[in-house]
């Protein structure tokens, strides 16, 4: 197991474990989402072979419509 910080949460997860995994861990769909991984924006079509390591840091940002 790892450890790595979802939006400031400390979460734990399989060694082995990409970006998409973590998503998929909590039901998140991908269509108006962006993620940042240790600071740095990860473009969706890189997300499924973007590994976390222990003390990652990722934040998941979605984008809301208005007016």
């Amino acid at each position: 197991m790892i450890e790595i910080q979802v939006n400031g949460e400390r979460q734990q997860f399989q060694s082995g474990t990409t970006i998409q995994d973590v998503l998929d861990h909590f039901g998140i769909e991908a269509k108006r989402m962006a993620v940042e991984h240790n600071e740095t924006v990860v473009k969706r079509s890189e997300w499924a072979s973007t590994y976390v390591r222990p003390d990652d840091r990722l934040e998941l940002l979605e984008f809301v419509g208005g007016g």
